[in-house]
């Protein structure tokens, strides 16, 4: 189901703060002058940049944006450990638990060696907690990663651009990440290698209301209770998210999206992470396992909502979650992983999937 690409193909997905992994990597040769030292001394902070996040944000926060929208464009491993504290761990999809300075470091520069014309870009609306303590960004990541052509002949190779959008959520110890986690979905980078790679939300048919069975959301996401996710998000203007091409704008569309994620998504866990509050947006965080896929495999899973109110009144809602775990085996996703971190013995080719799924 899957071609062997060169190098790192997808390496990619280390990017943006929270680097994707298996938290295995480790960062060899260290000295004093390795970019992957122990961070020892916090830098001066940094005064906010022309143009980048100013006032509402608090002083901490604006300091630390502007060193990470430096830092994205024109990446290097150095500047990239700067942003965080001696102790800082970041949490990612198909993690199963926080990783440490060692694995970031190795990570990035992989990354930045193998991706060499990587860019990281802070997308508008950057909003953070009072205290400047807990920050959530949007950020676009794009790139070129080279894979071998269609006739996977040894030599001959193209050239893929990647292009998509990450949801961080950051905790800051002054200007620096103490404790971050990503919210994107990887099937949005995979499927350029693996076109196969299910459509989730295709064919979506509209889903008539229903009443909801609960007014709490943490209970609505963990019932799986469609009606009442979509009955909390007054005036509902419009839902974006995974898989989706345009926006849903009628709430019997966003209901269908809820339920055909549902199909896939079972024994919901959640709990509460963090709320951030910033004007007209709200962020909201919902972290913990799930039973998912064609396996209904237990796995750490995470979702984030933004909702936004225009000057009309109504709520542009915006839902973060992954989506590879929902579609593919664990094999598969093993494949696809391994491309990263090549494991030391042989594998064994996966099983093709069962026919329609």
């Amino acid at each position: 189901m899957r071609r062997r690409l060169t190098s790192l193909l997808v390496l990619a997905t280390a990017a943006a703060l929270l680097p994707f992994g298996t938290g295995t990597a480790s960062a060899t040769g260290t000295t004093t002058a390795d970019p992957c030292a122990p961070y020892s001394a916090p830098a001066p902070s940094a005064a906010p940049a022309a143009g980048s996040d100013r006032a509402p944000l608090p002083p901490n926060a604006a300091a630390f944006m502007a060193a990470y929208r430096a830092w994205g464009e024109r990446p290097t491993v150095e500047a990239y450990m700067q942003l965080f504290t001696a102790n800082g761990t970041l949490m990612d999809t198909g993690l199963s638990a926080p990783i440490g300075a060692a694995a970031i470091c190795a990570q990035m520069k992989s990354l930045l060696k193998e991706v060499p014309d990587y860019t990281f870009e802070p997308l508008p609306g950057t909003v953070s907690s009072k205290d400047g303590r807990v920050l959530y960004v949007k950020a676009r990541n794009t790139g070129t990663v080279t894979v071998p052509d269609e006739t996977g002949e040894p030599g001959k190779e193209k050239e893929i651009p990647f292009d998509y959008i990450t949801t961080h959520r950051l905790v800051l110890d002054g200007s620096r990440v103490e404790q971050g986690r990503r919210f994107w979905d990887q099937t949005e980078l995979f499927r350029a290698m693996s076109p196969s790679l299910p459509k989730l939300f295709a064919n979506l048919t509209p889903v008539a209301p229903a009443p909801p069975r609960t007014d709490d959301r943490l209970t609505a996401w963990n019932t799986r209770d469609s009606a009442a996710l979509v009955a909390g998000v007054g005036n509902l203007a419009k839902l974006t998210g995974p898989g989706l091409d345009t926006p849903l704008v009628d709430r019997q569309s966003a209901r269908a999206y809820l339920e055909r994620f549902f199909t896939r998504a079972h024994a919901l866990n959640l709990t509460p992470g963090h709320t951030v509050r910033q004007g007209n947006v709200t962020y909201r965080e919902w972290v913990g396992r799930a039973v998912v896929g064609p396996e209904n495999r237990d796995i750490t899973y995470g979702i984030t909502e933004r909702f936004t109110r225009t000057a009309a009144g109504a709520v542009e809602w915006d839902l973060a979650f992954e989506t590879l775990d929902l579609v593919a085996t664990q094999c598969e996703i093993a494949e696809l992983r391994a491309i990263l971190f090549p494991p030391a013995g042989p594998t064994q080719p996966c099983t093709p999937p069962a026919a329609g799924r």
